[in-house]
């Protein structure tokens, strides 16, 4: 063996929660990570292997209601200030608990509205944004607003998705927007009738590190909503989507410090 060793990117993807389609999302990630052969992945559901995380370069997060304990938060501060680059994905940005008496929407019976107190600040200030609702799950058509690598030269594309509503902390960077309006059935907060820009894309910088926040991403397999519906019409989402795989492949050469836009 001749020749300078190459460096492995050490990616660390954390995928679980509750009302989603974790395996095929786990799948359709391990697949584009495993188009760059410097990426070495290790898989997980919680924050829990703080080793591991302390050892990454790259942090994934396709959650719902899973977030790192104390010390946990401190190595994911660590990890940003360092340099390490974090790519989050849909319900990674919420928080959810039900208040009030059960309620029935589109024929799911839940134990109440859905509320998103924030519970976790520091969590949310290292993401840059946190979720508070959205609107009901349809089309809508998501716009480049930035002349970042991540987003240059991408066309609008459509989505069929939950619109998301998000608050923004903290400098970041808008770089996709969609516009909306409407009730947010099944939600404390909502309805959302201004009708003004949506983030869709939140690009945050804490200290050397950058964290990456994509509200598009659901996705929904025919049993994930138990116990509160037997089975649902499976809901893929944008996975399936030319456009946002083609988005995801350059988040991961931006998460692995790779010449974004280049195979």
């Amino acid at each position: 063996m001749t020749g300078e060793a190459v460096a492995t990117v050490r990616a660390m993807l954390v995928i679980g929660g509750g009302y989603h389609d974790f395996d095929l999302v786990r799948r359709r990630l391990l697949d584009l990570l495993g188009e760059q052969e410097r990426i070495r992945t290790i898989c997980t559901h919680d924050f829990r292997d703080q080793d591991a995380l302390a050892a990454a370069n790259f942090l994934i997060t396709y959650t719902t209601n899973i977030f790192p304990d104390a010390q946990g938060l401190r190595i994911l501060e660590q990890f940003l200030a360092g340099g390490g680059r974090w790519l989050a994905i849909h319900g990674s940005a919420a928080y959810i608990e039900f208040s009030g008496p059960e309620v029935e929407i589109g024929g799911i019976r839940l134990p109440g509205l859905t509320d998103t107190p924030d519970r976790h600040p520091g969590y949310m200030d290292l993401l840059g944004c946190r979720f508070l609702s959205h609107l009901a799950r349809q089309p809508f058509t998501v716009h480049p607003v930035s002349d970042h690598p991540l987003v240059a030269g991408l066309p609008p594309f459509e989505v069929v998705d939950e619109p998301y509503i998000l608050e923004l902390r903290g400098e970041s960077e808008i770089l996709l927007e969609s516009r909306y309006t409407g009730e947010a059935p099944g939600y404390v907060k909502g309805p959302w009738l201004e009708d003004v820009p949506r983030p869709q894309a939140v690009l945050h910088r804490h200290g050397a590190g950058e964290a990456l926040f994509l509200a598009p991403g659901h996705s929904c397999g025919r049993y994930d909503m138990q116990p509160f519906i037997a089975e649902i019409e499976p809901q893929v989402g944008p996975w399936d989507s030319p456009a946002y795989l083609e988005l995801l492949r350059r988040a991961i050469r931006w998460g692995a410090h790779l010449t974004v836009g280049v195979p």
